[in-house]
C-alpha cells in the first residue's frame, strides 16, 4: 500500500499531468463558454415556431404511414420495393417533441448524449497520453531501474504503477464527469432549457458516463502495457497514431474503393463506438432483413479483452527481462 501511495504522489507531482489536466480544463472551458454564448432562453414566439415546426413533423410522419399502407392495399410487390423497411421505420409522432426544434437554445436533454460521448472519447486520449508518459519515461530513463534495485520485486513495482494509474484515472475522470454534466445543465437550466429529465433518462445518463469512465480506464492500461512493452513513451504513441492513421483510415479507403463491404467488424473504432452509444448496425440486406449489428455487450468483450492481453504481455514481458 505503501508503494501504491509513492505512485500515485509521484503521478500527480509530474509536471507533465499537472501540463494535461490544465489543458483538459482549457477545452472544457472554451466548449461551456461557447455553449453558453450560444444559448437563450426561450421566448413564447420561440416555443411557439418550435410547435409548428413539431406539428408539421407529425402531419408528415402520419402521411407517410398512410401513404405507405395504401401502397401495399393496391400492390404489394411495387410497395416492398419502394418502401424496403416497411411503414414502420419513420419515428413515433409522441417522439416528436417541440423542445427538438428550438432554436438558439441549449436543450439539456438533447445535446448532453453527444457532449458525453465527446467527453469520452477526450478523456481516452487525456488517459493514453498521461499513462504512456508516466511509465515511458521511467523506462527510457531507467528510473525503474534504480527502484529495482532498491525493491527487486518486479510484479510488485509494476502492479503498484498500475494500479496507482488506473485508480486516479477512475477518481479524476468521475469528478471531471460530474462538472462537466452539471455544468451543462446549469446552462440548460439558466439560459436553455433543460428538457423531460426523468429518471429513465438520468439513468441512461449515468449508464453512458460509466461506460466512458470505464473506457478511459482501459484506454489508460493499454497506454501503460504498450509504453511498457516498447519501453519508451514515444513508441507508445507512435503506435497507437500508426494505427489509426494506416489502418483506422488508411484500411477504410482501401476497402471503400475495392468495394469490399461490409468493413466496420475488422476496425477497432466500431467495437469501441457500440460499447459507448449502443449497438451498432453496420449492414443491412436490400430485402430489410438480416441486419449485421456489433452489439454494446460484444464491444465491451473486445474492449476488455485487448486491455487483458496487452496488461499479461506487459507483466510477462517484465518479468522476463529486467533485473533480478
Amino acid at each position: 500500500m505503501n508503494l501504491v501511495r509513492a505512485e500515485v504522489s509521484r503521478l500527480l507531482s509530474r509536471r507533465f499531468t499537472v501540463i494535461m489536466v490544465i489543458g483538459l480544463f482549457a477545452v472544457f472551458g472554451i466548449t461551456a463558454a461557447t455553449t453558453l454564448a450560444n444559448s437563450t432562453r426561450p421566448t413564447g414566439d420561440a416555443w411557439a415556431a418550435a410547435e409548428r415546426t413539431a406539428q408539421e413533423r407529425r402531419n408528415s410522419l402520419a402521411q407517410f404511414k398512410v401513404t405507405c399502407q395504401e401502397a401495399f392495399v393496391e400492390d404489394r410487390e411495387a410497395a416492398e420495393a419502394a418502401f424496403r423497411q416497411g411503414c414502420d421505420v419513420a419515428a413515433d409522432a409522441s417522439h416528436i417533441r417541440p423542445e427538438l426544434y428550438l432554436e438558439d437554445a441549449f436543450v439539456f436533454t438533447q445535446e448532453i448524449s453527444g457532449l458525453t460521448v465527446f467527453l469520452a472519447v477526450y478523456l481516452s486520449f487525456f488517459a493514453f497520453v498521461i499513462a504512456a508518459s508516466f511509465i515511458g519515461a521511467e523506462m527510457s530513463s531507467g528510473g525503474i531501474t534504480n527502484l529495482l534495485l532498491w525493491r527487486p520485486q518486479r510484479s510488485s513495482i509494476l502492479g503498484a504503477k498500475l494500479a496507482a494509474l488506473t485508480g486516479c484515472v477512475v477518481a479524476f475522470s468521475l469528478v471531471f464527469t460530474v462538472l462537466y454534466v452539471g455544468a451543462f445543465y446549469l446552462i440548460a437550466y439558466t439560459s436553455g432549457w433543460t428538457g423531460d429529465t426523468g429518471a429513465a433518462f438520468w439513468g441512461e445518463l449515468l449508464a453512458l458516463c460509466g461506460r466512458g469512465i470505464a473506457l478511459s480506464t482501459a484506454s489508460a492500461a493499454c497506454a501503460f502495457a504498450l509504453a511498457t512493452l516498447a519501453r519508451h513513451t514515444a513508441a507508445a504513441l507512435g503506435i497507437a497514431v500508426g494505427y489509426f492513421l494506416i489502418w483506422e483510415a488508411g484500411a477504410r479507403i482501401v476497402f471503400e474503393i475495392g468495394g469490399m463491404l461490409p468493413y466496420d467488424p475488422y476496425f477497432l473504432s466500431s467495437y469501441l463506438s457500440a460499447f459507448v452509444t449502443g449497438d451498432l448496425k453496420y449492414w443491412t440486406g436490400l430485402d430489410g432483413a438480416g441486419d449485421l449489428v456489433i452489439t454494446r455487450l460484444s464491444g465491451g468483450m473486445v474492449l476488455a479483452g485487448l486491455t487483458a492481453v496487452l496488461t499479461v504481455a506487459a507483466f510477462a514481458n517484465f518479468r522476463r527481462r529486467d533485473l533480478t
